[in-house]
């Protein structure tokens, strides 16, 4: 019976030993494999860098052949829910770019031959997508203001965060090699896409309804004022001393100054969002600001300054590792 204790601990000890020995050939074929990449490294570091040193001579020699693309960057807000059609236009313009659509540039008066390089993209500035924090402080910030939903300021409030979400404005990149023709280019494209008759009907009308709101508004606010000046010369006649034996007969109602007052400035605040909303959406897309030309610069991967030294690398360890598996597989046959 005082066997069994102790061979059951003896193979306890064999079974750590056994793992702890394992562990060590696993850190010494991990500094075996080290070694031999080093080693192989050490060995081909004459290749390396002379694979390098040629990409980069490859690279500045295409670089000097081809030239500089530039870009300009036009900010743009879409008007009358205008964007997909502004997004799908510039799908179309981009499409007719690659295929060298003649008759298309014709009609917006470009010639194909000056699209050489040249190339449109859209982004919105922004990100539409609200991450879930700022999701529940807006909630929060809409539970407090109905406490004072009674108060004209908190529609004001409302409609403005509501037109903050609904319109994004967006940047229109327009990239070419020209730039004497580039800025000339990108400025007819936006007014091709700004030539949309749909819209341009909606426009007209938005306008005449906006400019009769004005017109309405003024004259309503000019009636305000005569019926606020007959009141109060009534009221300062009624001061004055009358002789004796005129008969005279009270209003039968007051005006009530302080709703004509509020009344008026209703009016004179629809009046200036309207003549603030006919100067900025007088278009398909308003241009916030068009860019001057700059240089267009690559993101680092994809500058061909790294890229070719690098693929030139790549392919020196492919042909490599096919070497070694040839070797291998040799030495299987045999």
């Amino acid at each position: 019976m005082s066997d069994k204790p102790n061979s059951a601990s003896t193979s306890d000890e064999i079974d750590l030993g056994q793992l702890f020995k394992m562990i060590a050939n696993g850190f010494n074929r991990i500094g075996i494999a080290f070694l031999r990449v080093f080693l192989y490294l050490k060995k081909n570091a004459l290749i390396l860098i002379g694979l390098i040193a040629l990409g980069i001579i490859i690279s500045f020699v295409l670089s000097s052949f081809i030239n500089k693309k530039l870009k300009t960057e036009a900010i743009v807000r879409p008007n009358f829910e205008s964007k997909d059609y502004v997004y799908d236009v510039i799908v179309e313009i981009q499409s007719n770019i690659f295929s060298q659509d003649t008759a298309f540039f014709q009609k917006i008066g470009i010639s194909v031959e000056d699209l050489k390089g040249f190339r449109v993209d859209i982004q919105p500035i922004s990100d539409i997508a609200e991450s879930k924090d700022e999701a529940e402080q807006e909630l929060e910030y809409l539970k407090l203001l109905q406490d004072f939903k009674e108060e004209s300021f908190v529609v004001d409030i409302i409609r403005s965060e509501l037109t903050k979400k609904s319109v994004i404005a967006h940047r229109i990149t327009f990239t070419y090699i020209e730039a004497k023709k580039g800025n000339v280019i990108a400025e007819k494209l936006l007014n091709y896409i700004n030539g949309n008759a749909y819209f341009n009907k909606i426009i007209k009308t938005y306008r005449e309804n906006a400019q009769l709101r004005i017109n309405k508004n003024t004259l309503l606010i000019a009636q305000i004022d005569n019926l606020i000046d007959n009141y109060t010369k009534t009221l300062l006649g009624d001061t004055v001393v009358r002789p004796q034996g005129s008969i005279y007969m009270e209003n039968e109602s007051a005006l009530n100054i302080s709703s004509l007052l509020s009344l008026k400035n209703r009016f004179l605040k629809e009046i200036e969002e309207k003549k603030s909303e006919l100067t900025e959406q007088n278009e398909i897309l308003s241009v916030i600001n068009m860019g001057s030309p700059q240089v267009f610069k690559k993101p680092f991967f994809n500058n061909k300054f790294f890229l070719i030294p690098t693929a030139l690398v790549v392919m020196f360890f492919v042909i490599s590792f096919i070497r070694f598996l040839n070797h291998k597989a040799q030495q299987l046959e045999l």
